[in-house]
């Protein structure tokens, strides 16, 4: 009987992590750091990114240039992304990498109607929906799946001069899952605002 509720206080165990802008003027830099301000991990977004089946290649064959950047404990992490269809507004996949080694995928697909939100549904390594909640000042999106709410990613408050944002997902999900949710976040809120 223990262990059966040591294993399910386990599966709810949370580490807070906090996304910090490097700067005021860098939206595309963030400092991850734990509940301590130890630092965990980045997230740097390029200054151009580059599908990998882009038409227009800016950085030659070499498409890791233009790959968002995510580093834990001195690893480097990259996510890919590649357009999954062609059109007025492109659907989307990312995909996180460790060399050749695929970690997390994660689809934006548009509805076919004008002004529509773009929908995050991951793939890999779970199956689940980031999803926009309302708010009026503070931005909030919440990973959910069949079983209900995971975990959040949301502003840390209403006004801050550099923006932070509190990731609060599952330790079942190791950090470079964690910061790629994240990413994704990041990437709905400064496309979809």
């Amino acid at each position: 009987m223990t262990s059966i509720s040591h294993d399910a206080e386990q599966a709810v165990r949370r580490t807070p992590l906090c996304a910090r802008q490097a700067s005021a003027l860098s939206g595309f830099y963030y400092r991850i750091s734990d509940a301590t301000g130890k630092l965990v991990g980045e997230v740097i977004w390029p200054t151009l990114a580059q599908a990998k089946n882009a038409r227009i290649r800016w950085h030659g064959s070499d498409s890791s240039q233009g790959n968002v950047v995510i580093t834990c404990d001195g690893h480097r992490y990259d996510v890919q992304f590649e357009y999954l269809n062609r059109g007025w507004v492109n659907d989307v996949r990312f995909t996180l990498v460790d060399g050749e080694q695929t970690l997390a995928v994660a689809d934006m697909r548009f509805p076919r109607r004008i002004f529509a939100r773009g929908r995050v549904r991951f793939l890999q390594p779970f199956e689940g929906m980031l999803l926009r909640q309302k708010g009026w000042f503070c931005r909030s999106y919440s990973v959910e799946n069949d079983s209900g709410v995971i975990g959040a990613v949301q502003d840390r408050a209403a006004i801050m001069a550099v923006r932070e944002m509190l990731i609060d997902l599952p330790d079942t999900m190791d950090i470079p899952a964690k910061l790629f949710v994240f990413f994704l976040s990041a990437h709905l809120l400064q496309t979809q605002a």
